[in-house]
C-alpha cells in the first residue's frame, strides 16, 4: 500500500517536471522566434523610428528654433527621409503610412512660425526690464546721470542669465538694449564722453555674446 503511493508520487513529481521542462523549451522558443524577427528586421524599420523621434523633438522645440536654423533643420531632414524612402517597399503597410504622415507633420511645422518670428509680449518686457534692468526698469525715466549705471546692470544681469538663455531671451534683451538706447539718444548731449565709451563697449559685449550663442546653437543643430 505504501509502495503504491510512494510510485504515484514519483510518477506526479516526474510529470510536474516534464510539464515545467516542456514550458520552459516552448517559452525559450518563442524568445528566440522574437530574436530572429528582430534580426531580420529590415534596417529601414529601425531607421523609421529613428526619424520618427527625431520628429517629434523638432515639434516640440518649435517654439525656440529660429528662422536661422531651419535650413540646418531641413537638410536633416532631407537626409533621413531620402534614406528611408529608398528602402520604403521594405516597410510594413502600418511604417509606410507612419513614413508619409511624419513627412506630413514635418511639412506643417515648417509653415508655422519660428521663435523669432512670435511679436514680444509687452507684459513680458516689462517683467524682463525688471529683471534686466532692476532699478533702472522704467527706461523712459532713467536720468544722464544714470544711463551709465544703467547699462552696467543690465550687462551684469546678461552676463549671469545667458548660459540658460534661448534665443528668445535674447530677443527680449535686445529689444529691451533698443528701448535704453532709445533713451540714451535723449540724453545723449547731457551724457560725459567716458560715459558714452563706456555704454558703445557694454553694446559691443552684448552683441558679440549673442553672435558667439547662435554660433554654438547653429554647431549644435548641425551635429544632430
Amino acid at each position: 500500500m505504501h509502495t503504491g503511493r510512494f510510485l504515484g508520487l514519483i510518477l506526479g513529481i516526474s510529470t510536474s517536471l516534464a510539464l515545467s521542462a516542456q514550458a520552459q523549451v516552448t517559452e525559450t522558443e518563442k524568445e528566440v522566434e522574437t530574436a530572429v524577427k528582430e534580426t531580420h528586421e529590415p534596417a529601414v524599420e529601425q531607421e523609421l523610428r529613428t526619424f520618427k523621434e527625431w520628429v517629434r523633438l523638432q515639434s516640440d522645440k518649435i517654439s525656440t528654433t529660429t528662422r536661422a536654423e531651419w535650413p540646418t533643420i531641413k537638410s536633416d531632414f532631407a537626409r533621413q527621409s531620402n534614406k528611408i524612402e529608398s528602402g520604403f517597399q521594405s516597410l510594413s503597410e502600418s511604417s509606410k503610412r507612419d513614413f508619409l504622415e511624419l513627412k506630413t507633420r514635418f511639412q506643417e511645422l515648417e509653415s508655422k512660425p519660428m521663435a523669432d518670428e512670435v511679436p514680444l509680449q509687452a507684459e513680458e518686457v516689462k517683467l524682463r526690464e525688471k529683471d534686466l534692468l532692476g532699478s533702472f526698469g522704467n527706461v523712459r525715466n532713467i536720468s544722464p546721470i544714470h544711463m551709465r549705471e544703467a547699462y552696467i546692470t543690465f550687462m551684469q544681469n546678461v552676463r549671469a542669465k545667458r548660459p540658460t538663455w534661448t534665443s528668445r531671451d535674447w530677443d527680449y534683451a535686445d529689444y529691451i538694449l533698443q528701448n535704453l538706447g532709445k533713451r540714451k539718444a535723449a540724453v545723449e548731449e547731457k551724457l560725459s564722453t567716458l560715459d558714452e565709451i563706456k555704454i558703445r563697449t557694454l553694446i559691443g559685449e552684448f552683441y558679440t555674446l549673442r553672435s558667439g550663442q547662435e554660433f554654438k546653437e547653429q554647431q549644435k543643430a548641425k551635429n544632430k
